[in-house]
């Protein structure tokens, strides 16, 4: 313990009894009510004015745009095929598919989601976000969505304005897997 040479106990504590103190927090109000909020994290995209939410535990991977390699005879949203260290990913322009315009943007990126087999990968203006919701954020009624993506996302939420839906991307990947020939 460190004692000032006037015999009394400083107001400080040596670095060894700081570090081997326990913490105990739970005597301030402000940290008990932090601890009782609830909160989601995600990370959040944008697709046209559409904001999808990334899955509590779905791989995602943020890249730059990659030569594609074209498929013939396909729909136009699909780009065509990335390598991903050995696998074959599609990669797909959901903009074009739900009918927005592309923003001028001088870098693009690839959004990928999911590994392996499972994966696909979405052209994004905007680089993800990460958000925080609060039980309090969830939407009883979903605002109305394209058919494309409908099905697929079963959840939403509104922060500072703006609505973001949860997004099974496994489900919409397959979906399209279906759509693909034109």
């Amino acid at each position: 313990m460190n004692v000032p040479t006037n015999g009394k106990k400083a107001p400080w504590l040596i670095p060894s009894e700081a570090l081997n103190r326990p913490l105990n927090r739970q005597s301030d109000p402000l940290a008990r009510n932090m601890q009782q909020v609830e909160t989601m994290r995600r990370l959040g995209f944008r697709v046209g004015n559409i904001g999808l939410l990334i899955g509590e535990h779905a791989i995602s991977e943020l890249t730059e745009l990659k030569q594609t390699c074209a498929i013939p005879n396909t729909a136009s949203w699909l780009l065509g095929l990335i390598n991903l260290r050995g696998n074959l990913v599609p990669v797909f322009d959901l903009s074009m598919l739900l009918g927005f315009e592309h923003k001028q943007q001088k870098k693009r990126m690839l959004l990928i989601l999911g590994s392996g087999d499972h994966a696909g990968a979405i052209l994004l203006d905007d680089l993800p976000i990460h958000l925080v919701f609060i039980p309090e954020d969830k939407l009883e009624n979903l605002p109305p969505l394209p058919s494309a993506l409908k099905p697929f996302t079963h959840l939403g939420y509104e922060k500072n304005g703006e609505v973001w839906f949860s997004f099974d991307h496994l489900g919409f990947f397959e979906s399209l897997s279906h759509r693909i020939a034109t």
